[in-house]
């Protein structure tokens, strides 16, 4: 059985690196590069996949106990604790990112149906604007 001190840094360096890619991912946001966003997302979720694995086996440690008896492994699940919580923090931050990104290309989209044809501009039943290229077809004047 892997001893419960290389359990804890193995958890310890899989946090660092979801902090790191939710750093890149915020970037990515920032400079609207959707490849980038795609790839990230994918290392995001085999992180995410490693770290609950990690922690299962923590979880299921015979020594689990000594996570709070022994101040140095008690000071590193703080340590993790706190990673995790800026983790957190920073996925909300990326959240809030991704709803201005979509409102943003929801304005842009309606924006260009308003300019394809505005004579043919309408809303659909939730309130977004779409053209309809029939619309107006069968007047006779």
């Amino acid at each position: 059985m892997t001893p419960i001190n290389d359990l804890i840094d193995k958890q310890l360096a899989l946090l660092a690196n979801l902090k790191a890619v939710t750093e890149q991912e915020k970037q990515a946001l920032i400079n609207q590069s959707a490849d980038e966003l795609l790839n990230l997302a994918g290392k995001k979720s085999d992180l995410l996949n490693e770290i609950k694995a990690n922690d299962m086996s923590l979880s299921a440690h015979p020594d689990v106990a000594q996570l709070k008896s022994n101040p140095e492994l008690a000071s590193k699940v703080a340590t993790a604790q706190t990673c995790l919580n800026e983790c957190q923090q920073l996925n909300s931050e990326n959240a809030t990112l991704i709803d201005h990104c979509m409102a943003s290309v929801s304005r842009f989209t309606q924006a260009l149906h308003a300019s394809r044809n505005s004579s043919s501009l309408t809303y659909d039943g939730k309130g977004q604007t779409s053209t309809i290229a029939t619309l107006g077809n069968d007047l006779k004047a």
